[in-house]
């Protein structure tokens, strides 16, 4: 299984910013997934750049983790209820895994799924919490490419884009910027865990 890269956006903007440059890079939709709470913002993304939209996504609680079953499953976007966040939605290849890790899984369902995807648990909870806070999730593949995801997501203002930085330490991008999660004073609500 290929390690994952995940970027932390603040704004629907600023993730569609990165998806389409990796898309300038090559990187395929079926390469790029997207979780996020905001069904606008995950609509938006995925007008703005192509990717699976989610129209007609089911809304309504369902036990076990999904909401509206497979009905709300159309055109790639999965609609999960996460005990404990709420409703989020999914696109691209981390649809599936999720879905299956959140169905009967309580109050792991996303931290689950991301475990399943080879993402540390600690890591999972932070994402998780990220989440719940309403920042929006890209993920890729690395597949050897880990530099110009590195690239893009920082270039993106990605809060977390300085986790990489001694992953590709040869990349210029690194010496250049900050971790944008400094950006908000310590007692800022909007500044990430």
């Amino acid at each position: 299984m290929a390690e994952k890269i995940v970027g932390i956006f603040d704004t629907e903007q600023e993730a569609t910013r990165a998806i389409e440059g990796l898309q300038r890079q090559g990187f395929t939709n079926d390469e790029i997934s997207v979780i996020s709470r905001d069904r606008d913002d995950l609509k938006s993304i995925s007008d703005d750049t192509g990717t699976m939209a989610p129209e007609g996504v089911a809304t309504g609680a369902a036990t076990g983790g999904v909401i509206g079953g497979v009905a709300g499953l159309l055109a790639g976007i999965g609609a999960l209820a996460i005990p404990g966040i709420g409703p989020i939605l999914a696109a691209g290849p981390i649809v599936a895994t999720i879905t299956g890790a959140a169905v009967g899984a309580g109050a792991g369902g996303l931290v689950g799924g991301l475990i399943g995807l080879g993402i540390p648990e600690d890591e999972a909870k932070d994402y998780e919490n990220y989440v719940d806070q309403g920042k929006i999730l890209v993920l890729v593949d690395e597949n050897g490419r880990g530099r110009d995801i590195h690239r893009v997501f920082r270039d993106n203002r990605s809060l977390n884009a300085s986790r990489y930085d001694s992953l590709y330490p040869d990349d210029p991008a690194a010496v250049r910027t900050t971790d944008y999660a400094d950006r908000y004073p310590a007692d800022d609500p909007r500044k990430p865990l």
